[in-house]
């Protein structure tokens, strides 16, 4: 698989990888996408039966901007606590494993086997069959999100805030 790309100190996720959980619920990060020695990942559920590992430098930046913002607003305080009941911290231990949350993976339907996916900004986790099935879509079918990106990008003024 690809190395993944660093550039001005963010890290992208490229390819995609099948692991096995051992028996206290780990998977090997592959050694592409670690960090030096201090690899650390926030695992947080996603919508479409799948959990998301974020950087920790990407994950560091939107609570310091959300924050500054939630300090007397309720609705961004009982955001950021719903966020925080769900978010895990995942640290590489010395072989580049990390533990994931038994009750997350069953949520998802992933007890055995595992399916990792380079999502660019962050790393997808989600079960083989649910993977498979979304690559039926065609080999181009990619394409299309490329564009749906890029309108949804133009559409919004990251200067500001979240």
């Amino acid at each position: 698989m690809e190395n993944p790309q660093i550039i001005d100190n963010e890290t992208f996720f490229f390819g995609e990888y099948e692991r096995t959980l051992d028996s206290q619920w780990r998977i090997a990060i592959p050694s592409e996408w670690r960090q030096h020695d201090e690899t650390r990942l926030i695992l947080l559920p996603g919508r479409d039966n799948d959990l998301l590992l974020f950087p920790y430098s990407t994950f560091r930046e939107f609570l310091l901007k959300a924050g500054k913002l939630s300090l007397a607003n309720r609705e961004l305080q009982a955001a950021l606590a719903r966020i925080g009941s769900r978010a895990r911290d995942c640290r590489c231990d010395k072989q580049g494993r990390i533990k994931l949350d038994r009750n997350m993976l069953e949520s998802i339907g992933v007890a055995g086997q595992l399916k990792m996916i380079g999502a660019l900004t962050h790393i997808k986790l989600c079960s083989i069959e649910s993977w498979q099935s979304a690559e039926n879509l065609g080999d181009d079918a990619y394409l299309d999100e490329f564009q749906k990106i890029s309108e949804s990008v133009n559409k919004f003024d990251f200067s500001g805030g979240l």
